[in-house]
């Protein structure tokens, strides 16, 4: 599982706390200090903690990002500790010593902010597995047919599978109404099947076959 450390000014601190709640879905393990850090505990030193165990380090730049005493202080640390460094932007790029890691512009739609950060890791060896694996199981907990289709897209982006992530994205889609009776979803897994049909067990194939012919 992915550790992040989210940086921001606690003006910003209710989108923050959605960001976190959007990666928590995707599988990583986000560290909030205004939620995370309890009152008697030393925050200076839980935060310097957290610094040094995350994988990743998420500055969210706000206008007001750079007027906190900490923010700067905590950037500083991640790119001492040689942490990956994300920057997710709204209005201002990255400055000093993070102005040379590129931003990723925050989108309008929270989820689709929150599935950039996960492509982006992806596309990091290191993270590469952490990331396909809190993708599927987003996936596989769809509970509707537009989330299914939606993250059915995102995931794809992902590919190629390993067989063992393969056979868990197919037999979780028998087990979810919301992929196998959904259009893009099922459309999705039926697709992946038929790329990687030598790869899979008959019997996998046949029992989401059968869900899907029992919807109609």
């Amino acid at each position: 599982m992915l550790k992040v450390f989210l940086s921001y000014h606690h003006n910003a601190r209710k989108f923050a706390g959605s960001l976190k709640s959007c990666l928590t879905g995707l599988g990583m393990d986000v560290f909030l200090a205004h939620e995370d850090v309890e009152p008697s505990t030393k925050w200076q030193e839980e935060i310097l903690r957290r610094l040094r165990r995350c994988d990743v380090f998420i500055p969210v730049l706000t206008k007001s990002y750079h007027t906190s005493y900490w923010t700067d202080q905590e950037c500083g640390i991640a790119l001492a500790l040689k942490k990956h460094i994300l920057a997710v932007k709204f209005t201002n790029d990255p400055y000093g010593f993070i102005g040379k890691f590129q931003a990723l512009k925050a989108r309008k739609q929270l989820e689709d902010t929150c599935w950039k950060i996960l492509h982006n890791l992806a596309s990091r060896p290191a993270f590469k597995g952490a990331a396909k694996v809190g993708a599927i199981n987003a996936f596989l907990s769809s509970g509707s047919f537009d989330e299914s289709g939606r993250r059915a897209a995102n995931l794809a982006r992902l590919e190629p599978f390993s067989i063992a992530q393969l056979r868990r994205i197919v037999e979780g889609g028998t087990k979810n109404s919301q992929i196998y009776g959904g259009w893009v979803a099922r459309d999705a897994v039926k697709r992946l099947i038929a790329k990687n049909k030598s790869k899979l067990k008959r019997r996998l194939v046949r029992e989401f076959e059968k869900r899907v012919e029992s919807w109609g």
